[in-house]
């Protein structure tokens, strides 16, 4: 039998990134719409480990769609970053530092950057996330013009709000986020850390949901050094079918809006292992199937 939703499914491989000089030389993925159901989303998933200004000499840029930049530690613990960090804002380039896992909103036509890691103490962990299927700059190298008080742009930058999960075959650690976090941007996040085996929300039992806005589910690994394994087995059901797929790979699930899923079951688990689900609209919303 043919599998209907296997093309759901992108396996991430991670790669040395294409920066210059600095912490933008990570090991990465770089994804966009067009590999993911031509989703209206591009992402980047990347861990970095030197200091250094991200892209030497370029100064500030914008973009023509919302952006969130998320910062985040790339270990058992959502709570620590494990760098300094320095992010310009604005065409005032306002500085705004920060040594905690931290999301950033760039609105689009918002100059912002140079990014600049100050110092590591452990390698960390970033998401680039794109409201659009094809990353592009509309301004490059933007003059620096006029100053601020130095909290004009202070709104757009929020530590991640972590609070403890369920637990069990739950997520042990949770962020939960919606547009009205990022300026009523159409987008909204759940992030969380995973370490037991078992099926999630057994409560729901074998019940499927479906959204009515497109949602990409990142699963990736949290050890740095074996950034190719998850960590674990995954199988996720799909369709009215609940056609099963297993993966044991970083992998990005893209379900187009009314794709029914769930449950989700990890079969097995060797380490914490981590996911990043990013639902188009601005605020979370499903329905049973």
């Amino acid at each position: 039998m043919d599998s209907k939703y296997a093309d759901l499914l992108t396996t991430l491989k991670f790669k040395k990134g294409n920066g210059k000089e600095g912490g933008a030389n990570a090991r990465e993925v770089f994804i966009q719409g067009k590999q993911i159901k031509g989703f209206d989303l591009n992402f980047i998933i990347g861990v970095y480990e030197s200091p250094g200004d991200w892209a030497p000499g370029w100064g500030a840029h914008t973009h023509p769609f919302d952006e969130l930049l998320v910062f985040f530690g790339y270990s058992n613990n959502m709570n620590y970053l494990g760098a300094d960090m320095e992010l310009a804002m604005g065409v005032e380039r306002e500085k705004h530092k920060f040594s905690v896992p931290t999301i950033i909103a760039a609105p689009r036509g918002i100059p912002h950057c140079p990014l600049i890691t100050e110092k590591v103490y452990q390698p960390f962990g970033h998401f680039h996330i794109a409201m659009g299927s094809k990353y592009a700059k509309t301004q490059r190298h933007v003059a620096q013009v006029g100053e601020t008080d130095g909290q004009k742009y202070s709104h757009l930058y929020k530590k991640l709000p972590v609070e403890n999960g369920p637990g069990g075959p739950d997520a042990k650690q949770l962020v939960t986020m919606s547009g009205a976090d990022f300026e009523g941007m159409n987008i909204n996040l759940v992030m969380g850390l995973f370490d037991r085996p078992g099926q999630w929300d057994s409560r729901q039992g074998k019940k499927a949901h479906v959204h009515p806005y497109d949602e990409l589910m990142v699963f990736f690994s949290l050890d740095q050094t074996d950034l190719a394994h998850l960590g674990a087995e995954m199988t996720v059901e799909i369709g009215t079918e609940h056609e099963k797929q297993t993966f044991d790979q970083p992998t990005a699930l893209a379900f187009p809006r009314g794709t029914p899923h769930s449950p989700i079951t990890c079969n097995k688990v060797d380490r914490p292992y981590a996911l990043m689900q990013i639902g188009l609209g601005a605020r979370y919303q499903c329905e049973p199937e």
